[in-house]
């Protein structure tokens, strides 16, 4: 009977989000005379040696484990590239900031941008004026990049400011650091 070079079987998966220490497994599925072998790599860099194991299982899924994984295989006659999958791993930190305090001069516009926040995906930003969520109106608006814009100042806009975020895909919510406004009087205008 004549020997079989490996082939592949099946697409494979394209893309796949994992949560952080969940488990990933991921299968290489081919055909091809016996024996055939597998090696594994993430971005272009071997992750393993070859082995007869067509699966690759991480039982704890780091953030760095991220990135583009693809399987090698082969036989006596020769050897097969698996197209590659995009491993995302889903997590959400904690805010990396302190406390902060500000002042405005009232009237003046005030920009209060959230505390830096590691999240993937990007998390759904809620913001809140003494425990109070803070719908938009045409003198306060949150921009694409979560910050918080009041337009004019006026003294009722001093208070405690904090940041929610939720990361849809890992469930988790996390709660900023408050920022503190403090609106100062007007100028007198000399007449």
């Amino acid at each position: 009977m004549s020997e079989v070079a490996p082939y592949l079987r099946g697409g494979g998966q394209g893309q796949q989000v994992v949560l952080e220490g969940n488990r990933l497994v991921l299968t290489c599925l081919a055909g091809g005379s016996w024996p055939l072998q597998y090696r594994w790599n993430l971005n272009n860099s071997n992750i393993t040696d070859w082995t007869p194991q067509y699966r690759l299982s991480m039982p704890s899924l780091k953030r760095t484990d991220a990135g583009l994984y693809q399987c090698m295989v082969r036989n006596r006659m020769g050897a097969v590239i698996h197209r590659r999958t995009e491993v995302q791993v889903a997590f959400l930190s904690n805010f990396s900031a302190e406390e902060q305090r500000k002042t405005v001069t009232q009237g003046r516009a005030a920009i209060i941008n959230p505390p830096p926040l590691a999240s993937f995906p990007q998390p759904l930003v809620t913001w809140y004026k003494d425990g109070h969520k803070i719908i938009p109106t045409n003198r306060i608006t949150i921009t694409l990049d979560n910050q918080l814009v009041v337009l004019a100042t006026a003294a009722t806009d001093a208070g405690r400011y904090h940041v929610e975020a939720v990361n849809e895909m890992t469930g988790e919510t996390v709660t900023s650091p408050a920022v503190y406004l403090s609106i100062s009087g007007k100028k007198e205008i000399n007449k």
